[in-house]
């Protein structure tokens, strides 16, 4: 039998690093769906089949009848900013290297961190925003923006960091009382109603079983990673599970290698290096100031 560590931030760490897996796992299943799918029915089955998982769980857990919830403004505000990066990411995902689109989007917690600095008025030292800067840059060194190079899916990629800023910084005003589970299940159900929605555009293909069984597989991995995750961040600090979270590029490194014969270049896997470097010293620095602030605290 599986023994977990003793020590909770290996346990947290565990738990982080089996959520990465099943993140990529899922997206894997998703980009070998996408070359026969359209989008937005991907987005929709896909959506459908998470909605039921986590309504599953949600009422194991005695939390369904809290679903009210769902339509109160920061909920609703964080599902819609996550259908948009839904969407965006899947269309990217079509079009770009898996292990590149993951590795931009490992720039999500600098981007928070701007955001905050610029509209919410939190203190921002010049260490931090130097690693924001060397972040962005290695986000850049992945999308090469030249006119030979840069396509519109690279813009959307760089779409979907600002996005999921915002969804995150939303989530810290999210009340306490809001079940996790509740804010997962509204997600899964507007990203379920914009995938039917941009299928009704884009027009329905009659799916093979083996697509559907790879849209449940992908289904299956995507919740077991929101629950992962769940547990990860009941048990440790973010910042301190931090280095656990950039596992995330070796699996997706993997998968590009081993199942689309997608290897990235010198300069993609340097940036790949400034954005992991730039996040892990960003969230040190956050836990230091987290530190100073409390022991200065009456």
């Amino acid at each position: 039998m599986l023994q977990l560590p003793e020590n909770p931030v290996l346990r947290a760490g565990l738990f982080m690093v089996l959520a990465m897996g099943c993140f990529v796992t899922n997206d894997t299943c998703v980009k070998m769906v996408g070359q026969s799918l359209p989008v937005g029915e991907i987005v929709a089955i896909r959506g459908f089949m998470s909605s039921l998982l986590i309504m599953a769980i949600c009422a194991r857990q005695g939390v369904l009848g809290h679903w009210p919830l769902i339509l109160t403004a920061p909920v609703m505000s964080r599902a819609a900013l996550d259908l948009v990066g839904t969407l965006l990411f899947i269309t990217a995902l079509m079009h770009m290297h898996i292990a590149n689109l993951t590795a931009i989007l490992q720039a999500v917690p600098l981007a928070v961190a701007f955001f905050s600095a610029l509209f919410l008025g939190e203190r921002v030292g010049i260490r931090r925003w130097s690693a924001i800067v060397i972040g962005f840059i290695g986000v850049l060194m992945i999308v090469k923006p030249s006119p030979e190079s840069f396509t519109i899916y690279e813009v959307f990629a760089l779409t979907i960091v600002f996005s999921l800023a915002c969804r995150d910084i939303i989530t810290r005003r999210i009340p306490a009382r809001i079940p996790t589970l509740i804010i997962a299940l509204a997600n899964a159900a507007f990203v379920t109603l914009g995938g039917v929605a941009l299928g009704l555009v884009e027009g329905f293909v009659a799916p093979q079983a083996w697509q559907l069984g790879l849209l449940a597989l992908a289904s299956l991995f995507l919740g077991a990673g929101y629950v992962f995750m769940v547990a990860t961040l009941r048990i440790g600090d973010l910042s301190a599970t931090a280095p656990f979270r950039y596992s995330i590029l070796i699996f997706a490194i993997i998968s590009g290698v081993a199942v689309f014969q997608e290897i990235p270049d010198g300069i993609a896997v340097l940036g790949m290096i400034l954005i992991v470097a730039t996040g892990l010293y960003a969230a040190h620095r956050e836990s230091v100031v987290k530190g100073i602030a409390k022991t200065r605290a009456p």
